[in-house]
Formats: structure tokens, C-alpha cells, sequence
């Protein structure tokens, strides 16, 4: 069996013995998540999960086209999961709460923040790709699983389009998908190495690695303003 996410070998191979290679609890994470798209979640089938994917790596690949130049793949998907799919992974910027609370009602809570979870997953670990000029992960097969359909209890509506863990201890970014608590644990999975790491936790002030936490900051204000983010 293949593993997944060999950035060490990838790395031997383009540029030598000496390179330096992604961290490990980065790579730990990539794999986690692979592992858990394959699972059937709370909401969404094993098989549905991974058609999400699908659908949003297709969309955000041609996420510079206009709209009516894009072209996608057949899917077993609804009309109403296929339009939020795309639009959260090529023009997350145009979403509004119309928009969102038209999906939301059409598709349940639940479902939709699942599925934001999955798409949010799948867009980060193929920007890293991309990043590093490698081609994106083969996207895994169906694992099995049932949906028990777990949602969080204590929620309150705190000005989000979904409601959310209430109260909460840490950055409002990090119960955006509390509602549901695997589809949350599956998105901080990759914040929490991603955007933290060996110089620093998320949730931690100051840092010391290769970037400060401000510098940090300011990359991630840069980012979310290129790609339009509201929050």
C-alpha cells in the first residue's frame, strides 16, 4: 500500500539527501484528514464525502474561469450540495448570509457545516501542494461507516451563519463549525499544524520559529483579503 502525503521521499528526490523536508505533525495531519474524508461522517456517507472533495477540487481548479466557461464531472450529488460545494471552494468571496441561509435551509445545519468542513480540507492541503510544486494527493477510496447525525446541544446563535458552540474557550475562528463536532475537530486538525506549529499553538501568543506570531498574522490579513474572506 502506497503511503500518502511521502513529502519526505518528494523532497530527496527533487532537490537531494539534504532537503529539508515538511514537519512531521504537518504530514500526521494530511493523513488524518485523508483518513477521515474516507469515513462516513455525521451527516454524509463515505461516498458522498469523497464526491465533495471531488467536487470542490474540480471547482477551485478553475475557480479564475468564469462561471459559465467551468465545466464539472457528473455527480450523485444534489443540485443544492453541488452548488454550495462549488461556490464555498471558487467564490467563497461572494457568499452572503442570503446565499448561505437559502443553502443552510435546503441542505440542514448539519450537513452544510460538514460539508464546509470537508471542502475547507481539502482547498488548504491542495494549496500546500501547490505550494510546494507537487501535483495534488490522489483523493482516498470510500472507507464505510454509518452517519449517527451528532450535533452539538449547548449552541447559540452568535452573529455566524451557523450557530456554535456556546461558551467556548479560544478564538472564535476555532468553533466555526462547532455545531457539529466531528466536521470542527476535522477543520482545526489542519489549523492547529498548519497555522500553528513547532514555534507555537494556535492558541498561543507568541511564537518562536521561523515566523513571529504577528508576521503570522499579517500573512494570514493578506490572505484572507486576497481571497475576499468577510470574516
Amino acid at each position: 500500500m502506497t503511503e500518502t502525503f511521502n513529502y519526505a521521499e518528494e523532497s530527496k528526490e527533487k532537490w537531494g539527501p539534504q532537503a529539508g523536508c515538511v514537519r512531521q505533525d504537518i504530514v500526521d495531519a494530511h493523513r488524518q484528514t485523508w483518513q477521515a474524508i474516507a469515513r462516513a461522517g455525521s451527516f454524509w456517507s463515505d461516498g458522498n464525502r469523497i464526491e465533495i472533495a471531488k467536487q470542490a477540487r474540480v471547482a477551485r481548479a478553475q475557480r479564475s474561469e468564469l462561471s459559465f466557461n467551468r465545466s464539472y464531472p457528473d455527480s450523485t450529488l444534489s443540485s443544492e450540495a453541488l452548488e454550495a460545494v462549488r461556490k464555498i471552494a471558487a467564490d467563497a468571496g461572494k457568499i452572503d448570509r442570503s446565499w448561505a441561509s437559502n443553502q443552510i435551509a435546503a441542505l440542514g445545519e448539519g450537513p452544510y457545516a460538514e460539508m464546509v468542513s470537508i471542502v475547507a480540507s481539502v482547498t488548504a492541503i491542495d494549496a500546500f501542494s501547490e505550494a510546494l510544486g507537487r501535483p495534488n494527493e490522489p483523493l482516498p477510496s470510500a472507507a464505510g461507516g454509518s452517519c449517527p447525525q451528532d450535533k452539538s446541544k449547548s449552541t447559540t446563535d452568535i452573529g455566524g451563519y451557523l450557530p456554535m458552540v456556546d461558551p467556548w474557550e479560544g478564538p472564535n475562528v476555532s468553533r466555526a463549525l462547532s455545531l457539529v463536532p466531528t466536521a470542527n475537530q476535522l477543520f482545526m486538525t489542519n489549523v492547529s499544524s498548519m497555522y500553528g506549529g513547532n514555534g507555537g499553538g494556535f492558541n498561543d501568543m507568541v511564537w518562536d520559529g521561523p515566523l513571529s506570531r504577528p508576521q503570522a498574522e499579517l500573512l494570514a490579513a493578506r490572505v484572507s483579503s486576497i481571497n475576499e474572506c468577510f470574516y
